[in-house]
């Protein structure tokens, strides 16, 4: 059996939690002098990510992640945006995506030849090039997520980014609740062959009151 590095990480990660929360119930009849004694009382809320990870089949696509770090809203939106690429749906694709962010992008990556359909196609068939045959995406894995203020976040580029491109350099202050860097890893399967894609970085943001996906 072989595992790629994320699945790896995974399992070290639930590991440490593992031995963390069981060194924590050791000699619970006693807990001050135990907590003392062994120097471990890490609550679940300061474990790094990765620690509680779960698998949603709920949403338009399954997702992996740490239901600590992401609210159901950004789960959603992430789940249509790959699900939009996974069934060449436009209009679900536009419902979770900033259009001002998808037009610098299709102009500077693009020389503006692209549109949303043309962009969805392209995508859908980047994927295509990766597994022969009807696929689609039997998990989205969710292997990190910073919020704005970490270290290697990189939110500054996207919020002084959409405060140029809205001409208003007060545009994300006003307008942008949450911003998250999530580093994601699609899993294509064709129903035989399973596939791990490249890690990609994936900001999941809320504007006012919506939650929307910039990738």
């Amino acid at each position: 059996m072989t595992y790629n590095r994320n699945t790896f990480r995974r399992i070290l990660v639930c590991a440490t939690a593992a031995t963390l929360l069981c060194t924590g119930f050791a000699g619970c009849s006693d807990s001050n002098s135990s907590d003392s004694e062994s120097g471990v009382n890490i609550a679940m809320e300061d474990l790094e990510y990765g620690a509680t990870m779960r698998d949603d089949d709920s949403r338009a696509v399954p997702l992996e992640y740490d239901k600590r770090f992401l609210e159901d809203g950004e789960l959603d939106a992430l789940a249509n945006y790959y699900a939009s690429i996974q069934n060449e749906d436009v209009e679900l694709f536009q419902s979770c995506t900033v259009e001002k962010y998808m037009e610098s992008l299709y102009e500077n990556a693009y020389g503006g030849l692209l549109d949303d359909n043309a962009y969805v196609t392209q995508q859908k068939e980047s994927y295509e090039k990766q597994l022969s045959g009807d696929i689609h995406f039997s998990q989205i894995l969710v292997n990190d997520c910073l919020k704005q203020d970490e270290t290697g976040s990189n939110a500054e580029y996207l919020t002084g980014m959409l405060n140029e491109l809205n001409e208003d350099s007060n545009y994300c202050t006003d307008h942008m609740e949450s911003c998250k860097t999530l580093t994601v890893q699609p899993v294509l399967t064709n129903g035989t062959d399973t596939v791990y894609c490249d890690e990609v970085t994936v900001f999941l943001i809320e504007l006012d009151n919506q939650y929307y996906v910039c990738a």
